[in-house]
Protein backbone atom coordinates (compact mmCIF):
# COMPACT_ATOMS: atom_id res chain seq x y z
CA UNK A 1 0.00 0.00 0.00
CA UNK A 2 1.21 3.48 -0.72
CA UNK A 3 2.05 6.06 1.92
CA UNK A 4 -0.93 8.10 0.79
CA UNK A 5 -3.24 5.11 1.31
CA UNK A 6 -1.87 4.48 4.80
CA UNK A 7 -2.40 8.10 5.82
CA UNK A 8 -5.91 7.97 4.37
CA UNK A 9 -6.74 4.92 6.50
CA UNK A 10 -5.36 6.56 9.63
CA UNK A 11 -7.20 9.85 9.05
CA UNK A 12 -10.42 8.13 8.00
CA UNK A 13 -10.25 5.84 11.01
CA UNK A 14 -9.78 8.83 13.29
CA UNK A 15 -12.92 10.44 11.92
CA UNK A 16 -15.09 7.34 11.57
CA UNK A 17 -13.88 5.21 14.51
CA UNK A 18 -11.82 7.13 17.04
CA UNK A 19 -14.01 10.21 17.49
CA UNK A 20 -17.36 8.36 17.81
CA UNK A 21 -15.80 5.70 20.02
CA UNK A 22 -14.41 8.28 22.43
CA UNK A 23 -17.69 10.20 22.50
CA UNK A 24 -19.68 7.06 23.32
CA UNK A 25 -17.20 6.10 26.04
CA UNK A 26 -17.53 9.61 27.48
CA UNK A 27 -21.26 9.05 27.92
CA UNK A 28 -23.03 10.51 24.88
CA UNK A 29 -25.48 8.11 23.27
CA UNK A 30 -26.95 8.34 19.78
CA UNK A 31 -30.75 8.54 19.69
CA UNK A 32 -31.25 4.97 18.54
CA UNK A 33 -29.24 3.63 21.51
CA UNK A 34 -30.75 5.72 24.31
CA UNK A 35 -33.18 3.02 25.34
CA UNK A 36 -30.85 0.08 24.77
CA UNK A 37 -30.88 -2.60 27.41
CA UNK A 38 -27.17 -3.31 27.04
CA UNK A 39 -24.20 -1.08 27.91
CA UNK A 40 -23.57 0.95 24.75
CA UNK A 41 -20.03 1.66 25.93
CA UNK A 42 -19.15 -1.82 24.68
CA UNK A 43 -19.69 -0.48 21.16
CA UNK A 44 -17.45 2.50 21.91
CA UNK A 45 -14.76 0.13 23.11
CA UNK A 46 -15.12 -1.97 19.97
CA UNK A 47 -14.66 1.15 17.82
CA UNK A 48 -11.44 1.96 19.67
CA UNK A 49 -10.18 -1.60 19.29
CA UNK A 50 -10.91 -1.43 15.56
CA UNK A 51 -9.00 1.85 15.28
CA UNK A 52 -6.15 0.20 17.18
CA UNK A 53 -6.14 -2.47 14.48
CA UNK A 54 -5.74 0.24 11.83
CA UNK A 55 -2.86 1.79 13.75
CA UNK A 56 -1.18 -1.55 14.41
CA UNK A 57 -1.14 -2.33 10.71
CA UNK A 58 -0.36 1.08 9.22
CA UNK A 59 2.12 2.77 11.60
CA UNK A 60 4.88 0.14 11.20
CA UNK A 61 4.45 0.33 7.45
CA UNK A 62 4.81 4.13 7.51
CA UNK A 63 7.80 3.91 9.84
CA UNK A 64 9.60 1.51 7.52
CA UNK A 65 9.83 -1.21 10.15
CA UNK A 66 11.37 -4.58 9.39
CA UNK A 67 9.21 -7.41 8.15
CA UNK A 68 9.44 -9.12 11.56
CA UNK A 69 8.16 -6.04 13.35
CA UNK A 70 5.35 -5.65 10.82
CA UNK A 71 4.40 -9.30 11.30
CA UNK A 72 4.32 -8.87 15.07
CA UNK A 73 2.12 -5.79 14.73
CA UNK A 74 -0.14 -7.71 12.35
CA UNK A 75 -0.59 -10.37 15.04
CA UNK A 76 -1.46 -7.64 17.56
CA UNK A 77 -3.96 -6.30 15.03
CA UNK A 78 -5.48 -9.75 14.71
CA UNK A 79 -5.95 -9.84 18.48
CA UNK A 80 -7.62 -6.42 18.35
CA UNK A 81 -9.93 -7.67 15.60
CA UNK A 82 -10.90 -10.58 17.84
CA UNK A 83 -11.52 -8.18 20.71
CA UNK A 84 -13.75 -6.07 18.46
CA UNK A 85 -15.83 -9.09 17.48
CA UNK A 86 -16.06 -10.26 21.11
CA UNK A 87 -17.27 -6.85 22.32
CA UNK A 88 -19.95 -6.64 19.62
CA UNK A 89 -21.14 -10.18 20.38
CA UNK A 90 -21.24 -9.39 24.10
CA UNK A 91 -23.29 -6.26 23.39
CA UNK A 92 -25.70 -8.29 21.27
CA UNK A 93 -26.09 -10.93 23.96
CA UNK A 94 -26.71 -8.35 26.66
CA UNK A 95 -29.16 -6.42 24.51
CA UNK A 96 -31.51 -9.36 24.40
CA UNK A 97 -34.18 -10.21 21.89
CA UNK A 98 -35.37 -6.64 21.34
CA UNK A 99 -32.14 -5.65 19.53
CA UNK A 100 -31.85 -8.80 17.42
CA UNK A 101 -34.62 -7.89 15.06
CA UNK A 102 -38.16 -6.81 14.80
CA UNK A 103 -40.83 -8.63 16.71
CA UNK A 104 -42.48 -11.46 14.82
CA UNK A 105 -46.13 -10.89 13.94
CA UNK A 106 -48.53 -13.07 15.97
CA UNK A 107 -49.02 -16.54 14.59
CA UNK A 108 -45.86 -16.65 12.42
CA UNK A 109 -43.72 -18.88 14.54
CA UNK A 110 -41.44 -18.36 17.53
Amino acid sequence: MSTWGSWTLIAGGAVLLLAPGLVVLAGWLPGSFRHAQAPVRLLGGSALALYGLVLANEVPRLAGASSGARATCAHVGLGLAGLTVALVILYDLLAGRSRRGRQQPPGTGT
